[in-house]
């Protein structure tokens, strides 16, 4: 009896193992009863446990039952359990998450007939718990013209009319050079592509916003091609996408937008050729020009100075021409000191005595997170490079912004790294972003210009008048290709360690703690301390380890662009 006993319990225990899940799965009925339990008890509504259990029940029915007829009402019941939280903790993180939750339930089943409902009370919280009119203002928009039929509509437009439309803020927009491209954001534009082509000789011509770092790449064989990466590079509106050339060296030419972090240009090749690449300034340019040996085939355009030539429409071949690499004076040439590689680099960590920065919700404060990345980051460069590595400071003490960079001049630094950690109003931003002098470009730039810089906007936009003068003496083409090159290394290095890893890109702003250095130069915001789960991990020697390594691979890829890093 007492073996036969156990035989059935080792079946049944097999039985349980091979059962799929979701026969043991939480029904919507259950769910359902179990939140009308706590509605109904004010006793159980004091203790927080109550509520999250029944959330994470609802999550895990979520998560199991994905096509379940009744996930909309789940995700519905799920906002009302955070609405409900956050008037019993008086927690607005609470009342934040339940805006959220209700978002999620609208934007996944907007054809839901809870859609309406689920706006309309994130909408009510926004306004009345959050006293945030703004928030509240654009949700009740979102549902009158998102859901013209809801029946929430009528409440929606009445509360609508009661509240003060947001005041919408005007990027700033500046002038790149052509007179039919306005840019308005961060980064660097793909605005035109231009061509000349004969049978032995092909120039392709990419006038780009700002500059770029872009890496060539050759695919040889069959349908031989060579394209270009344009790192944080975005194509401007309006760009054809393919431009057939047809004869000569090069087929077509493509461009898009790869991937978040970087633009791809494609020349499709009739043959393998040789080819050269060339910066040029003022405006910003890629020269691409490819060589080969001549195949019987006739020029795809007509000679230079006629305007009937098949380049964009108000250009002509000799403005291509006028961009030639043989013109010496406009085309950029590394200083002499490069030929050295790198052989110093300062390190800034940011704030620091007196001036903690940003803090944390948890209490971590800028200048100690700053301090301890700058040390990790001065070693790994010392053993991995061979370089020499100086700290502007190696303690918690104050020093004005500008005696870090004439520090580094002083010493002949060949880089300046400066280490800052981010922090916005809105606690659940978090990522990485990477900054080099320039004018700022937008709102968000100039904010953080001014929160680094311990000033005002107003006093931002002063700097920038002023910064004309000193662009000649900053590095900005060789600060954006280092920018680029520690961005892309951040972001790819750190996703393979932690999850939600937001990248940012690369960005331009007046920093007065860049301005006056004569090497390149970047600042580097390596997470926002004001997210917590950023904050824990700016905090922790395993991130700030991984931060610093990443760093090391950015600049090491830099030193690839002038020249071996030279060693001690």
């Amino acid at each position: 009896m007492k073996y036969r006993n156990a035989f059935i319990f080792i079946i049944l225990l097999l039985l349980l193992a091979i059962l799929p899940c979701s026969v043991f799965a939480e029904s919507y009925s259950a769910l359902r009863q179990e939140y009308q339990k706590l509605m109904q008890s004010s006793q159980l509504q004091r203790q927080r446990n109550n509520w999250d259990k029944l959330i994470a029940g609802f999550d895990r029915f979520v998560v199991q039952q994905p096509q379940n007829k009744d996930i909309d009402r789940a995700l519905f019941l799920k906002a009302r359990l955070w609405d409900g939280l956050s008037r019993a903790s008086g927690s607005s993180k609470d009342a934040q998450e339940a805006i959220d939750q209700y978002k999620v339930m609208a934007e996944r089943f907007p054809d839901s007939r809870l859609a309406d409902d689920a706006l309309f009370l994130a909408a009510q919280i926004a306004e009345n718990k959050l006293k945030n009119k703004s928030s509240a203002y654009r949700l009740y928009q979102q549902l009158i013209v998102q859901m013209p039929k809801g029946d929430m509509v009528a409440e929606a437009q009445k509360r609508i009319a009661k509240l003060p439309a947001p005041k919408v803020q005007q990027p700033v927009v500046a002038e790149v050079g052509h007179a039919d491209y306005r840019m308005v954001g961060d980064a660097p534009r793909l605005v035109k592509i231009r061509y000349w082509s004969g049978p032995e000789y092909t120039r392709v011509v990419l006038d780009l916003s700002a500059p770029v770092v872009a890496k060539p790449n050759y695919l040889k064989g069959e349908n031989p091609r060579l394209y270009f990466d344009l790192l944080y590079t975005k194509v401007v509106n309006g760009l054809p996408a393919t431009i057939a050339i047809g004869n000569g060296l090069v087929r077509q030419v493509r461009a898009s937008q790869f991937d978040e972090q970087r633009t791809r240009v494609v020349l499709d090749l009739n043959r393998v050729a040789e080819y050269k690449l060339v910066t040029l300034e003022n405006p910003h340019r890629l020269v691409i020009d490819i060589k080969g040996q001549p195949a019987g085939v006739a020029l795809s355009t007509q000679p230079p100075g006629r305007q009937d030539a098949p380049i964009a429409a108000d250009d002509s071949i000799a403005s291509i021409l006028n961009s030639s690499s043989d013109r010496q004076v406009a085309v950029h040439i590394p200083r002499e000191e490069h030929d050295e590689g790198i052989r110093l680099v300062v390190v800034d960590a940011g704030h620091g005595g007196r001036d903690p920065g940003a803090i944390g919700p948890n209490n971590t404060y800028e200048k100690d997170v700053t301090l301890a990345m700058a040390k990790v980051l001065a070693k790994r460069l010392r053993q991995q490079l061979g370089v020499k590595v100086l700290l502007t400071r190696s303690d918690d003490r104050y020093l004005k912004l500008r005696e870090r960079t004439e520090y580094a001049n002083q010493v002949g630094a060949d880089l300046f790294i400066s280490l800052h950690a981010n922090a916005t109003a809105n606690g659940k931003a978090s990522g990485i972003e990477t900054y080099f002098l320039n004018l700022s470009k937008n709102n968000q730039a100039a904010e953080v210009a001014a929160r680094e810089n311990g000033t005002s906007l107003q006093e931002v936009g002063n700097l920038e008048a002023i910064l004309f003068d000193l662009m000649a003496n900053a590095k900005i083409n060789e600060s954006s290709r280092l920018a680029a090159e520690v961005q892309q290394s951040l972001v790819s290095g750190l996703r393979s360690h932690y999850s939600r890893v937001k990248d940012h890109g690369v960005k331009q702003g007046p920093f007065h703690v860049l301005l006056g250095a004569t090497m390149p130069s970047v600042l580097i915001e390596a997470g926002f301390i004001s997210n917590s789960r950023d904050e824990k991990r700016l905090a922790s020697a395993n991130y700030q380890k991984h931060v610093a390594s990443a760093i090391v691979a950015g600049v090491e890829s830099y030193s690839s662009t002038i020249g071996q890093v030279a060693k001690r």
